[in-house]
């Protein structure tokens, strides 16, 4: 809405692993939702955005995605361990939604950051840049090959989305 684009002359396109674009336009989304949230991320360039309502940690899922790595770091922690866990799979969707494909394709090939500090963007070697953050029991992370130091976060609602919509018909 905010980039005057007429929703109604917009066309979709996928890439070859099924990922949605807008065709003909700068404009890139992604979005991702678990429980009763959904996360959308609008950029002028690539993203990948996911969001997990955490839960118990279910032990059959690390071997098929955590890579070796991943899974001595996880064993050692604590505290920490629900975080790491859900901030790892979080992250391997984030990436994976960025170009498309499956996330068991990210088992041996991304490692996700350990130590991470929430909202803060954590620059790594693959260049490409992410950003966690926590709310209440959600976990979402955000991946682009930059992300800039001033990120504009809204919660809206959606019954406000309803009538901004209705007024374009």
């Amino acid at each position: 809405m905010k980039a005057n684009i007429d929703i109604s002359k917009v066309n979709l396109c996928y890439s070859e692993y099924g990922k949605p674009s807008i065709k003909n336009e700068d404009i890139y989304f992604n979005l991702s939702h678990s429980k009763n949230l959904i996360v959308i991320g609008i950029a002028k360039q690539e993203l990948g955005i996911d969001i997990l309502y955490e839960r118990r940690i279910n032990q059959e899922f690390i071997p098929f995605f955590f890579s070796k790595e991943e899974q001595i770091y996880l064993d050692g922690l604590k505290e920490e361990k629900n975080d790491y866990y859900w901030n790892a799979l979080c992250y391997k969707e984030a990436f994976i939604k960025r170009i498309g494909g499956q996330i068991i394709d990210m088992k041996n090939k991304l490692v996700c950051p350990q130590n991470i500090e929430y909202g803060k963007v954590i620059k790594e070697k693959e260049d490409i840049q992410s950003i966690f953050f926590k709310e209440l029991n959600y976990h979402i992370c955000l991946i682009a090959d930059q992300i800039y130091d001033k990120i504009n976060i809204e919660k809206l609602n959606i019954e406000d989305i309803y009538k901004e919509l209705n007024t374009w018909y």
